[in-house]
């Protein structure tokens, strides 16, 4: 990537995060919010409006940022595994995993005991049970077949989904609320959760970008990449555990943002180039500017409403996927 591209995307990152802050959901003039940044962090004694700012929309801007760059990060090394623009997080079972974690838990009663953090363990939990499972039926004597991964990943999600019906069902009266949240919202963003997700994005994005060079030389095929002294199985085995983690913790603490890491990646590869060590850090700026406008229309689109950010994602993807699938068909 190169110097140009990395600070237009640096800059645009900045931008979006401060325009999110000044703008958010128009309860307070553009003056109030400038005066509550510029006092600091809440006290004993603040203003409504910094309370507001540094407690609601700062950590709110960016959870947005952080859960767009790791969806985004996420989906550019999985497109690289697989070889196919068309990969993203969530063939891994991991949206659904996490979905029957969330309902579980409010219907278990553990969220009314433990708050958000026990919804958000095991949310995580199963998440990470049903990437496992996928793993482990993608596994042979051979190593892990990429394409066996695909194949189980959908059938796995598919069922999961229609586990989470049956639970929404069971649930009967909280099942808006629930599905509210299935849906991906940064309504209640905290720094804890901000923190969490962040930390995970981070480590994950260390991990994948030592990746960088031996999925670059993966693209030219196994055989090839074997040839040239890459580690094949090391390989698939680290991008996948690291890639669904990082995605997980994301999906675990604000629910399912749809198809980032689908179109994003495709986007930065060709602002950055098809080499990993350009696009992955392209993608999780790209990612976090696109999550970040997507939570500012959800709250601004609508007077007096608010969208869930997975569907502004998904309506936000559709048209570059029916370009992307055209261009594919020539």
């Amino acid at each position: 990537m190169s110097a140009r591209v990395f600070l237009i995307l640096l800059g645009g990152s900045i931008a979006a995060l401060a325009l999110h802050v000044l703008v958010g959901s128009g309860l307070f003039s553009l003056r109030q919010v400038i005066e509550g940044f510029q006092a600091g962090p809440p006290g004993l004694t603040s203003s409504p409006e910094q309370i507001v700012v540094w407690s609601l929309r700062l950590p709110r801007a960016v959870a947005a940022f952080v859960t767009g760059a790791a969806l985004a990060t996420s989906g550019a090394a999985l497109q690289a595994l697989f070889r196919n623009p068309l990969a993203e997080p969530y063939i891994l079972g991991i949206s659904s995993g996490a979905a029957v974690g969330g309902v579980l838990s409010a219907l278990l009663g553990v969220e009314a005991v433990t708050g958000i953090h026990g919804t958000f363990l095991m949310a995580f939990a199963t998440a990470v049970l049903c990437m496992s499972l996928v793993l482990a039926f993608a596994r042979s004597r051979f190593g892990i077949s990429v394409q066996t991964v695909l194949i189980v990943g959908v059938t796995l999600g598919t069922f999961l989904w229609a586990v989470v019906t049956l639970l929404l069902t069971l649930q009967g009266a909280d099942a808006n609320r629930i599905l509210f949240w299935l849906l991906g919202s940064f309504v209640g963003a905290d720094w804890n959760r901000v923190s969490t997700v962040g930390g995970a994005f981070l480590l994950g994005f260390v991990i994948l970008r030592f990746f960088a060079k031996p999925l670059t030389l993966f693209a030219a095929g196994e055989e090839t990449a074997s040839s040239l002294g890459v580690d094949v199985e090391r390989l698939k085995w680290g991008v996948l555990l690291t890639a669904s983690g990082v995605a997980a913790a994301a999906v675990a603490a604000f629910g399912i943002i749809g198809f980032v890491g689908l179109f994003v990646p495709n986007l930065a590869r060709r602002l950055t180039g098809i080499s990993l060590s350009g696009s992955l850090p392209g993608s999780a700026l790209l990612g976090g500017i696109a999550v970040v406008f997507a939570d500012l229309l959800a709250q601004r689109l609508i007077p007096g409403r608010e969208i869930n950010v997975g569907v502004l994602t998904a309506l936000m993807a559709a048209p570059f996927l029916l370009v992307l699938a055209r261009r594919r068909s020539l």
